[in-house]
């Protein structure tokens, strides 16, 4: 496997604080000076593979790091970020610009601690996290002025993709939280970002490019058949008679490039109908929800498992709220086993 780096968020609370010019959450450009209104929590970056993520000791590589004169040590640049938004997209981030790895809480696994140390030897072992609590400096986003409510949290690891991992879909994690004045609640997460792709059905065609069978929009590739003619050309159909023109997804990419969870829209709306011959399994969305089997999170209906997102709860739970959101009914493919294209349909 590698390495494989998930994010956490948890313990949220909120923090009204006034800051000096010369305190060093100033200095290092988290925050302003004033009085401000903050939303605390613990971030921890776990390394849910089975190999560590060794970064060695900054005077190797100065150019990842930049050194914190008020923490006195190294912090590797541009690595996590955290922003909270509402469902309509307004949104604040996180100021916190780098970060020290170190082995700080283990969360799977039996192995012994090895990184400790941020001026000589950064990295993650295998089962443990890299944890930033909540009472730290910088620790926090600023929501001075931002009204009660509902809101998403979206945490992300290895920002810079520095790190060599073996899938980079579970970078990603999302939380959701109810403000009310100086008092905050871990809910549900009220909505997700969509990663979706817009194209024009209008110019897709099945063409042979290098040896192998690709829908295309214009010169962009979307999906790859292979040797097969035949899928390609159905799938540039079932395209065309849905007037499908969104292509999105949840946890791209991942370990083998196969995508985990690949949808199809018209503008914000769900495809309906039928297809002749299509390969479709029905399912009840109600029925549907995030489920931990054998270590692994997928989105299953009963005994039914349809999706697999290895580690991945959040991208689990992000899948059940999209197939609830457009009450998907039929999960279809093209060309299976192992179908290079995957739609929903009602």
């Amino acid at each position: 496997m590698g390495a494989n780096l998930v994010p956490i968020v948890r313990r949220f609370t909120i923090e009204t604080k006034t800051f000096s010019a010369s305190d060093c959450a100033v200095v290092e450009g988290c925050n302003i000076a004033g009085t401000r209104k903050l939303l605390r929590f613990d971030f921890l970056c776990w390394n849910t593979g089975n190999a560590d993520v060794r970064m060695g000791s900054p005077s190797q590589n100065p150019q990842w790091y930049e050194f914190s004169p008020c923490h006195q040590h190294f912090h590797l640049k541009q690595f996590n970020g955290y922003k909270i938004y509402d469902c309509k997209g307004r949104e604040r981030a996180g100021n916190k610009q780098a970060f020290c790895l170190e082995d700080s809480e283990r969360l799977s696994g039996s192995g012994q601690r090895q990184f400790n140390n941020c001026n000589s030897n950064q990295g993650i072992s295998a089962g443990w996290a890299d944890l930033y609590g909540r009472g730290l400096d910088c620790q926090w986003i600023d929501i001075t002025g931002l009204p009660n409510g509902d809101y998403v949290v979206e945490a992300r690891t290895n920002r810079s993709g520095i790190v060599k991992e073996d899938w980079y879909g579970d970078n990603f994690t999302w939380a959701g939280v109810r403000i009310q004045g100086n008092a905050v609640t871990e809910i549900s997460p009220p909505c997700y970002p969509e990663d979706c792709i817009g194209f024009n059905p209008g110019n897709l065609q099945a063409k042979n490019i290098g040896g192998t069978w690709k829908v295309v929009d214009g010169d962009h590739w979307m999906l790859d058949f292979g040797s097969s003619q035949a899928n390609a050309k159905r799938a540039r159909n079932v395209i065309k008679h849905y007037g499908m023109n969104r292509m999105c997804f949840v946890g791209r990419p991942s370990r083998t490039g196969k995508q985990l969870m690949m949808y199809f829209k018209i503008n914000s709306s769900a495809p309906s109908g039928t297809f002749p011959g299509e390969d479709a399994i029905a399912f009840n969305p109600t029925n549907v929800q995030a489920s931990r089997v054998n270590g692994r999170w997928k989105v299953v209906e009963a005994s039914h498992w349809m999706l697999d997102f290895g580690m991945s709860e959040p991208n689990a739970r992000k899948a059940v709220w999209i197939i609830q959101k457009y009450r998907f009914k039929f999960m279809c493919f093209v060309g299976r086993p192992n179908a290079p294209m995957m739609y929903f349909r009602r």
